[in-house]
This record gives structure tokens, sequence and C-alpha cells, in this order.
């Protein structure tokens, strides 16, 4: 093999590695895509069961996970509160 086709050998693999690159770009941002709208699904059921207090059973372990959650926030910010108050 001489200098020439070595070259394009390299050149050849950048490229294969760039095009990798690439593509691994794409499928990390449609991870993050399908991530997103799983999250807004989950907005969108909770909000409905906040609305009309109905929810299939299934989603009603994590719409409790989800409001034992924010109780524990909302004690979380006021003992923030407390200890700059004091």
């Amino acid at each position: 093999m001489g200098f020439k086709d070595f070259m394009q050998s390299v050149k050849n693999e950048a490229g294969d590695a760039v095009e990798v690159t690439k593509q691994k770009a794409k499928i990390s941002k449609e991870k993050t895509n399908i991530k997103n709208n799983y999250e807004e699904i989950g907005k969108y059921v909770y909000e409905q069961y906040v609305e009309t207090s109905q929810a299939d059973q299934a989603v009603m372990q994590y719409i409790d996970a989800i409001s034992q959650s924010k109780k524990i926030i909302e004690e979380c910010n006021a003992e923030i509160q407390k200890v700059k108050n004091v």
C-alpha cells in the first residue's frame, strides 16, 4: 500500500467517524425528544386528574408519588424560610 492509498484510507476512516458521531448525536436528540414527550404526557395526565379527580388505577401510584413529592417540597421551602428568617 502506497502513501496515497494510506491517506485515502485515513480519510475514509475519519469520514466514517464523523458520520457515526452525527448519527449518535441524532439518536441522542431523539431520545431527548422521547423523554420530553413522556414528561408532557405525564403532566397532562396529572393535570387531568387534578381537574377531574379521576385517573386510571395504574396511574394513581404515580399521581400519589407526585403529590407526596410536592408536599415534601413545600415543607422544605418552609424550612428554608425559617432558617433564612433566623
